[in-house]
């Protein structure tokens, strides 16, 4: 599911962005424009915030990052923003998954960025990123992968690689299968001094890979009806 950057409808950003552009004008000339943005936080993405400072002195905007949290916490302080009409900032840090709750506050994005540089993405990103007809975002990554990783020393102990065999029926090793993944979870579970597996998050992001998993078996998260 792609993570995104927002365009948000505000004034800073419309104003500055008005009229037709073609992609040999970008980044474009915005001296005396401010940008107030929200994004996402984490130290993996520091790396690309530090090109902000590139994006300022080719434009002669400026950029003040005014929130960075993770997404759960920026989902919240979106929702705070829309209940109390304070909606000032101009461009916000966003995912797929969350922005349809409130499609109204984006402005479309197709009016403002070149066509070429739109097509230069993903379709189906850029389909994932439309919302009613108006581009609302611009993907920032365009896929999340989840990996799997396992304690090296459990799978080199003997005396449970012979249990394991002699349990199930094959050779305890890295599994290939979510079937395999099942078998040495509860082959190694012990609790509650040692869980066979975990995952990571929890609201969205254990719904997430809930939805991989049946995804990933056949199955169907959602019905023709949205029902789950």
């Amino acid at each position: 599911m792609p993570k995104l950057l927002t365009g948000v409808a505000a004034g800073a950003l419309m104003c500055a962005w008005a009229g037709t552009v073609g992609a040999a004008d970008l980044p474009g000339k915005f001296d005396g424009v401010t940008i107030d943005a929200k994004l996402i936080g984490g130290q993996q993405y520091e790396a690309l915030y530090a090109r902000i400072a590139e994006w300022e002195k080719a434009t002669g905007a400026k950029v003040n990052v005014i929130s960075k949290k993770n997404h759960f916490e920026l989902d919240k302080e979106i929702k705070s923003d829309i209940a109390t009409g304070s909606i000032s900032w101009c461009v916000g840090s966003n995912h797929s998954s969350f922005a349809p709750q409130y499609p109204d506050i984006y402005t479309d994005l197709s009016v403002l960025v070149p066509k070429e540089e739109v097509d230069a993405f993903v379709p189906a990103n850029i389909k994932a990123s439309t919302l009613d007809g108006k581009l609302v975002m611009l993907p920032r990554a365009q896929f999340d992968v989840s990996a799997l990783y396992y304690q090296k020393s459990l799978y080199q102990d003997e005396a449970k690689k012979t249990a394991f065999k002699a349990k199930y029926g094959y050779d305890l090793a890295p599994p290939d299968t979510w079937a395999q993944v099942t078998d040495q979870a509860t082959f190694f579970s012990s609790p509650p001094d040692f869980y066979g597996t975990q995952f990571a998050g929890k609201e969205e992001a254990i719904n997430g890979r809930f939805y991989e998993m049946v995804v990933a078996e056949g199955g169907e998260y959602l019905d023709a009806d949205g029902g789950r």
